[in-house]
């Protein structure tokens, strides 16, 4: 099979769908090159021999981890003549950190500064106009970019042209719910494939769901682009019964995809359905990745002159060396006469229908509800994963977004989702991923000023995420240091204790309470400073070092070390007696030192000014949901303060911190639910129902999944989507509490 068909590819880049008609969307593949040359921006130069990349997407993980300093970009593309004279506008995404974007040779925009007076401008989405007659049928980008650090390159954001209308509906949206993301994931804990809606096509499909193996190695997908033959865009793409499996409905067929649970495998399907000689005429061009690719197809006939065809896509690398696995998944399609995907909508809907489900939801709020439980399921890797420590593990995003990796703060967000779900087994197993994973790899750490900043003690939880395979991860700089973050100790225990709770499963409790007590809980009360707050730390925010004495940090801890004395009270009464002597020491050190005026909770000690950064936090409204703040005029004072600082123009919600970047000030979907869930502990149903009603609103409108951010200004989904314990996790609790919470 063609590996690349340059017109097919040109013919897509034109969207015909009516909500796109206006807009341009360029090529997902760029040519790429580190280095510096003037000539790179001719329209003539010769690229033929530069590398390939993935665009929206950091350049790190495609080969070039570390890179920091000047790279090109290039890419060639074809538009309609009737495009021509219109007024048009580039939209470029973000770039880190600076750019010069020239379009068939002519600069047209640029922002940030290069080197010697570099200057970021990596929050900037980069919007620029395109001088009238400059686009032609042929056409060439080119874009010379600088990177100070991390990672670099054309990370996120919309990628085309627009005319005045569609720029218009883009970039300055009337407010309200509005469909603004276009992707959709299949996931079996084992592989992880990604649709795009209005390209129509299979991005990329992943050989594991998570990011990385370790800092040096990314998972790289095995296979991109899968494309249908047919010549035209579907009409309606979507999760067949809120399901994990996508399906597009085109004029004569229906296409969909899944990666599937009920064979445990790692193999991925496409199945076109319809009148069989449409069926027959349907095929697919694809482009090899990472490893050796093994293809199949088999087809069946069906009732009524319809025919079903199974098309299938497994590989081979230096782990997996099994060549027969596409050859053994045909066969058991065969024995099966193609019931595979039927047997994949019926698992997901078991699953569901096993949840406990609050009464009285909307339509829209089950819908959501019913996404949310199959976007957990596919978060959670196999314990059919190769390497013998991953199974388990939660991951905080699903691709495309770029948080599939599992953060303990995260994952203890979605295993409280679980645990109202009653989702048991799941929750045990992300639990008893984390209690058996390979951590206390900080215990001690100089940093460049020569103070240890490690846990000082041993400690099981990571201090701040982990590896695909399993081994604890510190997000390390090499300038600002490891993030060493203790909060996770804290929400742990609180996840452990409600799973332990809601579930009633003592012997897990029993069995485990030796390693929680000594290396969870006795590593919070060892990290204790003479304040009586959790000391400096990297906070949830990932603050690196030195960090601060943060709000959330005491408060999580606080509440952890709650409900573990009172839990612990019926079997070991002197441990509890301790433990909740800590509690509230911890709780004396947040009044004392962080309650201001009795009117509000601050972000951290070191924040003095109401109108400087970081003074109000978010995250600090934990305190009311988990009840370890209890007046109610405080709460009411605490959330008019808040209000006034963190609520944002273009959304209903809540921003991270005050007076941050773009990425802290947008609308953090996580602080609106929890705010949500804190609202109806106090009697605040309205509000609380109104926060969780623009989240649904906007799932509605999104294939029902929940995102990182909304757009400060346009609410439009930003950050990774679709998002697991900030998500999926976070929505399940604030819906069962708006509608269970009396």
């Amino acid at each position: 099979m063609s590996s690349c068909i340059l017109w097919y590819m040109c013919s897509l880049l034109l969207i015909s769908l009516p909500a796109f008609s206006q807009t341009i969307l360029l090529p997902e593949r760029w040519q790429f090159k580190t280095g510096d040359d003037s000539s790179y921006a001719h329209p003539a130069f010769d690229d033929s021999g530069w590398k390939t990349l993935d665009v929206p997407s950091p350049w790190e993980p495609q080969g070039f981890d570390g890179y920091d300093g000047i790279a090109w970009y290039r890419v060639h593309f074809s538009v309609d003549p009737h495009f021509a004279g219109k007024p048009l506008s580039l939209a470029l995404g973000k770039v880190d950190d600076a750019d010069v974007t020239y379009l068939n040779g002519v600069r047209i925009g640029s922002m940030g500064r290069f080197p010697p007076d570099s200057l970021t401008a990596y929050t900037e989405l980069r919007l620029y106009k395109i001088p009238a007659g400059l686009l032609k049928t042929q056409n060439v980008l080119a874009v010379r970019v600088y990177d100070m650090m991390g990672p670099g390159g054309i990370v996120f954001g919309p990628l085309g042209i627009y005319d005045a209308d569609a720029y218009k509906e883009q970039f300055d949206p009337p407010p309200g719910p509005k469909k603004s993301f276009h992707q959709l994931v299949t996931s079996n804990g084992l592989i992880a494939a990604v649709f795009h809606e209005q390209r129509g096509l299979i991005e990329s499909v992943r050989p594991h769901i998570f990011q990385a193996y370790d800092s040096a190695r990314f998972v790289e997908p095995y296979v991109y682009r899968i494309r249908p033959s047919l010549q035209e865009r579907p009409v309606k793409v979507a999760y067949r019964d809120r399901t994990h499996v996508i399906t597009a409905t085109y004029k004569n067929v229906e296409i969909s995809y899944a990666a599937p649970f009920t064979t445990e495998e790692k193999v991925f399907y496409a199945v076109v359905a319809g009148p069989a000689e449409n069926v027959a005429a349907c095929s697919f061009t694809w482009e090899r990745g990472k490893g050796g690719l093994l293809v199949d197809s088999v087809t069946f006939a069906r009732p009524q002159g319809k025919a079903e065809k199974y098309f299938l896509w497994g590989f081979t690398d230096s782990l997996h060396t099994d060549r027969g696995t596409v050859t053994a998944a045909r066969a058991r399609l065969v024995a099966g006469n193609g019931d595979l995907l039927t047997k994949e909508v019926a698992f997901m809907r078991g699953v569901i229908a096993r949840c406990r489900i609050p009464e009285g939801l909307s339509p829209a709020e089950r819908n959501t509800l019913e996404q949310s439980i199959a976007v957990l399921k596919m978060s959670q890797v196999s314990d059919r994963e190769i390497f013998p420590l991953a199974g388990g593990q939660l991951l905080a995003s699903l691709t495309p977004g770029g948080w599939n990796i599992s953060w303990v703060r995260d994952g203890t967000y979605a295993i409280l989702g679980l645990n109202r779900l009653g989702m048991f087994d799941e929750s045990r197993r992300a639990l008893g991923f984390m209690l058996h994973a390979a951590s206390n790899h900080y215990v001690h750490y100089k940093h460049t000023d020569g103070k240890d900043y490690g846990v000082g003690v041993p400690y099981q939880i990571s201090v701040c995420r982990y590896f695909g395979t399993g081994k604890e991860e510190s997000d390390f700089g090499e300038v600002i240091g490891p993030n060493v973050e203790l909060d996770g100790f804290g929400l742990f225990l609180n996840a452990f204790c409600d799973y332990v709770e809601r579930s009633k499963d003592t012997a897990f409790f029993v069995q485990h309470f030796p390693l929680v007590s000594s290396r969870v809980a006795d590593a919070i009360i060892a990290c204790i400073d003479s304040t009586g707050l959790i000391r400096l730390d990297s906070g949830p925010w990932e603050r690196h070092l030195p960090g601060k004495q943060f709000a959330y940090t005491s408060i999580a801890c606080a509440n952890g070390l709650k409900v573990f004395a009172a839990l612990t009270a019926t079997t070991h009464k002197a441990d509890a007696d301790r433990y909740q002597r800590a509690s509230q020491r911890l709780l004396g050190g947040i009044r004392k030192h962080l309650l201001v005026e009795n009117r509000l909770i601050k972000g951290n000690t070191g924040a003095v000014d109401p109108n400087g950064y970081d003074f109000f936090d978010g995250g600090t409204f934990e305190a009311f949901t988990g009840g370890l703040f209890a007046e109610k005029q405080l709460f009411d004072s605490h959330c008019g303060e808040y209000s006034r600082a963190l609520r944002t123009p273009g959304g209903e919600g809540f921003s991270r911190i005050n007076k941050g970047d773009w990425y802290e000030t947008a609308e953090w979907i996580l602080l609106d639910l929890r705010v949500a869930s804190a609202m109806m502990r106090f009697g605040e149903k309205q509000p609380a129902s109104a926060l969780v009603k623009w989240v649904t609103d906007q799932a509605d409108l999104n294939f029902n999944l929940i995102p990182e951010l909304y757009d400060r200004k346009t609410a439009f989904y930003d950050g990774a989507v679709p998002m697991v314990g900030f998500g999926a996790g976070a929505y399940v609790v604030a819906l069962d509490d708006v509608h269970n919470i009396k």
